[in-house]
């Protein structure tokens, strides 16, 4: 009898060593896609040392680059949070390399929340326009990290002219007008929707009950 009780024990523990252990590959693949996503999302701002409009219009490229991880982790995770993992996640490295101030913590948990309002509002974190239109919103993330060249622009371009080469002084002014803000935020809000519609042209996310199992 002590026997048996031994081997029911020892089954229910190894059981619940297997669902911690799928658990815990579930997370590390959640991290993984949202550490892809920041990768992709913070690659761009590198080719900044060719020239300012690649730093200071990242968002551009990025709203492409950065679309498919964003893709396969709602995909495969159709669970609200999704979003603003990637904002957070995005916010935290930033700091850590000495770029976060309050103005991206601020886009950040922003355009994160939006996105995770768009994501429940269509389909409940399932539906294919929810995908699009919350990574609509999280293209704009960028947007709030250069923000401080238009609202303190002598302090930024301090900043700048300190880190970067001499054609950033003489670059600056030509492309920090209001109606070119304005159009790079048109085609990256068009690209970032474009993308992401190709890539979710055979929307078919995962059923919760396989998430958790």
């Amino acid at each position: 009898m002590h026997i048996k009780h031994f081997e029911v024990s020892l089954s229910h523990l190894t059981n619940n060593d297997l669902k911690n252990h799928k658990n815990m590959e579930k997370a590390l693949k959640v991290i993984g896609l949202a550490v892809l996503y920041v990768i992709a999302f913070s690659i761009v701002e590198v080719l900044g040392i060719f020239h300012p409009y690649a730093w200071t219009y990242s968002a551009v490229l990025a709203s492409v680059l950065a679309a498919w991880p964003y893709f396969k982790l709602c995909q495969r995770y159709p669970i609200p949070g999704m979003a603003m993992l990637c904002a957070v996640l995005v916010l935290l490295f930033n700091y850590i390399i000495g770029q976060g101030h309050e103005f991206l913590a601020l886009g950040c948990f922003g355009f994160g929340f939006i996105a995770e309002g768009l994501r429940k509002l269509f389909g409940k974190c399932r539906g294919r326009w929810g995908v699009i239109s919350s990574y609509a919103a999280m293209s704009l993330i960028p947007f709030s990290k250069t923000c401080v060249l238009w609202i303190d622009y002598e302090t930024a371009l301090d900043m700048v002219i300190l880190n970067m080469r001499d054609i950033y002084y003489a670059s600056m002014g030509r492309m920090l007008s209001w109606k070119m803000l304005a159009f790079m935020l048109v085609v990256t809000l068009v690209l970032s929707v474009v993308t992401m519609w190709i890539l979710t042209h055979n929307w078919h996310p995962r059923d919760r009950y396989e998430i958790f199992r």
